[in-house]
């Protein structure tokens, strides 16, 4: 493995020829690409396959809030790689080749500075909205303020697919999502953070449980 310095276009990701290029502790490098065997995995090696590939999917779908949860990990740090050996590690429930993820351990956020929710609620307001709220903590830390901003997400596992509330305040102390018609009888998992206004300052992962949308006829 060897580092290059990146052309006027800039650094790249991917394999030319037998050369692989890849970020590593912040660094642009590059590697021989690894070579074709028709050996047959171990358990080990398929177990560890099966864990990876249900985290790394599920990551992958809500990429954007981790990129936000947990930016403040550090340059020499990829979040998406802290997040998928966290998750990896505590996440992960089941034998193989039954995996699931713990809902309730997943972290879309790392605590850095700021309080986390207070006595949060999942409730479904209507047949299709839901909602959620919290309170102002009373005695907070220096660095936690009104104008936190609230990241919640629900997944839909059976669609595999993210829902995002807008992005509103934590003064605000309630936030709805609209939950799409196509949705009906699927169950959705849902957590809460907040980062600070300029970004710098993330709070812990809250999981809020799960809902089932049941849209009356």
């Amino acid at each position: 493995m060897g580092t290059y310095k990146p052309g006027i276009f800039g650094p790249f990701n991917g394999t030319v020829g037998h050369v692989v290029a890849t970020k590593w502790k912040g660094k642009d490098v590059v590697k021989n690409s690894p070579e074709k065997t028709n050996k047959k995995a171990s358990l080990s090696q398929v177990d560890q396959r099966s864990r990876f590939k249900l985290v790394n999917d599920f990551l992958g779908r809500c990429s954007g809030f981790i990129a936000v949860g947990y930016r403040a990990v550090g340059k020499k740090r990829i979040p998406i790689n802290v997040a998928l050996a966290y998750h990896l590690e505590n996440a992960v429930t089941g034998v193989y080749p039954e995996y699931e993820l713990d809902y309730a351990k997943v972290k879309l956020s790392l605590h850095k500075a700021i309080d986390p929710v207070i006595r949060p609620e999942l409730l479904m307001e209507s047949e299709d909205v839901l909602k959620v709220i919290w309170e102002m903590p009373r005695m907070r830390s220096i660095t936690t303020k009104s104008d936190d901003l609230a990241y919640i997400m629900c997944y839909n596992s059976m669609k595999r697919k993210c829902l995002e509330f807008q992005v509103i305040r934590r003064s605000d102390l309630s936030a709805t999502l609209t939950i799409p018609r196509p949705y009906k009888g699927d169950e959705l998992q849902c957590w809460i953070f907040f980062v600070s206004a300029d970004g710098k300052y993330t709070s812990d992962t809250q999981y809020l449980g799960s809902v089932i949308w049941s849209l009356a006829s």
